[in-house]
């Protein structure tokens, strides 16, 4: 029997296949998945800016109250002009999220997990974004359901709308605003107070021209429906800086440079007023000039509708200065006994004149300076009582932590203390009972 057994041969030109053990199917999976996580990756990737995205509405249908924390890093250029600035920030958005108890950030879905949509609606361009999710179980918390975290780390480009009517003894809000996809029934906006907002200083790269001031407001701002022409409210959330013209740049190289020009005018008087042609051509060279440095000045500013405080001066300077041409053209209709005395009081009248506006233009830069340092001064003295407020609630908790750890431990320290105890008791109560008593002795 055991002559006629032999060993299966597979025919000539059939396959050999060879034997696979476990670990090249493990293998074989684990680059299966690797294949399928990249191509999720590539479908991101290329995925366009403009693709649909549609968010899923919470499954419990309560609203969220979404805390804001800020921090400025850095403000840029300011471009009065345009009326951008460039500006660098952290910003997170935490929320209650039951679904997510128990669990870790590496564990959750984060694309499947329900977000607040935020995004910046004033922002012209965004040069970089950093997105990242977290879960945070905060101490002290009796019902133990964590926080979700988005947070963003952010540079760019925000459109500010600025107020010129006191240029150039004016300041500015630098506005970034923060908007929701879903409706001011599904989510609303409020300050983290658990943590303060901060803006740092010394990053600031527009000193040459601005006054950083050493605050940051941050509100939510209900919006009007009666302004979006929609049924619906969506959350608004502000965080607004402020900044201040240094005015030096322009009382040297505009406003004393006209009042020269203007002075320069009074010259022409020294000319014999019998001849007004070369009055005239004194008078009417340094208008011109006055004139184009009147447009020199229009190209810092941007197109606006009405007079700043600046402009308001030169145009008085070229209404002075046009009088003056006036009063050399009419000059030629005096006799030669009267011209001397109407000289005489256009010289006076106009020297007045002059220096009313001097006396206007300086009143009004100190009483504008002085309304602008006020206002900014209470900002910021707002910012630091709020800060003071959440500094002092933060200690509170700390304090409360402790206090609680203190009672664990003394409880911990009582419970340890009459297990011991009781120990003791059960140990002499043995002891006790293992000593003969003399009579059993006896």
């Amino acid at each position: 029997m055991d002559q006629d057994l032999k060993p299966l041969v597979p025919p000539s030109g059939a396959p050999v296949v060879p034997a696979q053990d476990s670990g090249c199917s493990n293998k074989i999976l684990e680059s299966l998945d690797r294949l399928q996580a990249t191509l999720k990756e590539m479908e991101k990737a290329c995925r366009g800016k403009d693709a649909e995205v549609w968010h899923k509405p919470r499954k419990d249908g309560r609203k969220i109250y979404a805390r804001v924390r800020c921090n400025v890093i850095c403000v840029g250029e300011i471009d009065t002009v345009k009326q951008e600035f460039s500006a660098e920030i952290y910003l997170a958005v935490t929320w209650k999220e039951p679904s997510v108890k128990g669990m870790t950030r590496e564990d959750v879905d984060w694309e499947a997990q329900w977000s607040p949509c935020v995004y910046f609606f004033n922002a012209v361009s965004i040069d970089k974004m950093v997105c990242k999710h977290n879960v945070i179980y905060p101490e002290g918390e009796p019902d133990g359901v964590p926080d979700a975290q988005v947070s963003y780390r952010m540079k760019a480009t925000f459109k500010a709308g600025m107020t010129l009517h006191d240029f150039p003894f004016d300041h500015q809000e630098l506005t970034i605003k923060l908007m929701s996809d879903w409706p001011f029934t599904d989510v609303e906006f409020v300050k983290d107070m658990n943590i303060k907002d901060s803006i740092r200083l010394d990053t600031f790269t527009a000193g040459e021209e601005w006054v950083l001031s050493k605050h940051v407001i941050a509100q939510p701002v209900l919006e009007d429906k009666a302004k979006t022409g929609s049924h619906r409210q969506y959350p608004l959330y502000y965080l607004t800086m402020h900044v201040r013209r240094k005015s030096g740049f322009y009382l040297w190289n505009v406003g004393l440079i006209l009042m020269l020009i203007l002075l320069l005018c009074f010259t022409c008087f020294a000319v014999s007023p019998e001849e007004p042609a070369d009055r005239l051509s004194v008078t009417v060279t340094l208008l011109l000039t006055a004139v184009a440095f009147k447009y020199v000045v229009s190209q810092s500013l941007p197109t606006i509708s009405y007079l700043t405080l600046l402009d308001k001066y030169v145009l008085c300077g070229l209404i002075l200065q046009c009088l003056i041409v006036s009063q050399n053209a009419m000059a030629s209709l005096f006799d030669t006994e009267s011209l001397p005395l109407f000289d005489i009081l256009s010289i006076c009248v106009l020297a007045a004149l002059v220096c009313l506006v001097q006396i206007v233009f300086m009143l009004a830069s100190v009483i504008k300076s002085m309304r602008v340092s006020n206002k900014l001064q209470k900002y910021t003295k707002q910012y630091n009582e709020l800060c003071d407020q959440i500094n002092q609630s933060w200690q509170a908790r700390q304090q409360q932590l402790k206090d609680r750890e203190k009672e664990k431990n003394e409880q911990y320290a009582g419970e340890k203390s009459l297990v011991d105890s009781t120990t003791e008791q059960t140990d002499m109560t043995l002891f006790v009972g293992d000593i003969p008593t003399q009579s059993s002795t006896l």
